[in-house]
């Protein structure tokens, strides 16, 4: 008997925890979200970046350096501090369409870490909690923008080829505190590139709600969805196009130029 009491005590000891810490309004989350913010977010960022693409990409080649720099980093913060999750513009915009409160934009956080990506900067949408925190922390960078606005660059981006993320904030206990809408790219992204550089065991991003599927009658085999998936989720086989593990972000739908590849 004693054994199964001290497992539920330990359980309910770690629910309430989570909630004390990863509940939305929770004040030492919005603390830590504050400290994230101001001083951790650009540095950490533009280390990543170099450690897997840029002049330290040394560093994520060799099974040591990845482990001893890499991993102690890149696993706790995906799982439990911050992770992005796919989603397509149409489900996105219904979204923010549905969002209460104020809405703010800003430059990529990604972007003024490394500076060597050329696509627009100003798409950093940040959405409940993270307004008034990314407001405080960065009074000159963020301004405050109705809804539309927000529509618009979201539209502006997937009309370059790029895929959106809605960002999470501490995810402890299955808690998934969407704090920013990023307007991401292959090249620019940091957290897409941990994710593709260390795999999604050691950096996981949520993958969205929605799923694509091909239509055969319709796939004239140009290839267009291998190309366009950012997350090598598609291939070609039997002349068809095939669906692997979709992550959910929609390209693949949005450029099919025949309609065969859906989202659902």
């Amino acid at each position: 008997m004693k054994t199964p009491a001290l497992l539920v005590c330990c359980l309910l000891v770690g629910h309430i925890g989570a909630e004390i810490i990863a509940g939305e309004q929770s004040p030492i989350r919005l603390f830590l979200m504050k400290i994230f913010a101001r001083w951790i977010e650009v540095p950490i960022l533009y280390l990543s970046y170099h450690m897997c693409v840029g002049r330290l990409r040394f560093m994520s080649k060799f099974f040591l350096t990845r482990w001893l720099i890499l991993y102690p980093v890149a696993y706790p913060f995906g799982h439990y501090g911050d992770t992005g999750r796919p989603f397509t513009t149409d489900r996105l915009i219904e979204m923010v369409r549905g969002l209460e409160g104020k809405i703010a934009v800003g430059p990529c956080r990604c972007r003024i870490g490394h500076k060597a990506c050329g696509h627009p900067m100003e798409t950093d949408i940040v959405i409940r909690t993270g307004t008034d925190v990314w407001l405080k922390a960065f009074p000159s960078d963020y301004r405050v923008i109705e809804k539309e606005e927000a529509v618009r660059i979201i539209e502006e981006c997937a009309s370059l080829g790029m895929f959106h993320m809605v960002f999470l904030h501490c995810l402890i206990g299955g808690a998934m505190n969407e704090y920013v809408i990023c307007n991401c790219c292959t090249d620019g992204c940091v957290p897409y590139i941990l994710n593709r550089s260390l795999g999604q065991g050691v950096y996981p991003l949520v993958k969205g709600d929605a799923r694509a599927s091909v239509e055969p009658s319709l796939c004239r085999e140009c290839g267009t969805c291998v190309e366009v998936c950012p997350f090598s989720c598609r291939l070609m086989e039997g002349g068809h196009s095939k669906v692997i593990d979709c992550y959910g972000c929609g390209l693949c739908a949005a450029r099919c130029p025949y309609g065969a590849s859906r989202m659902s």
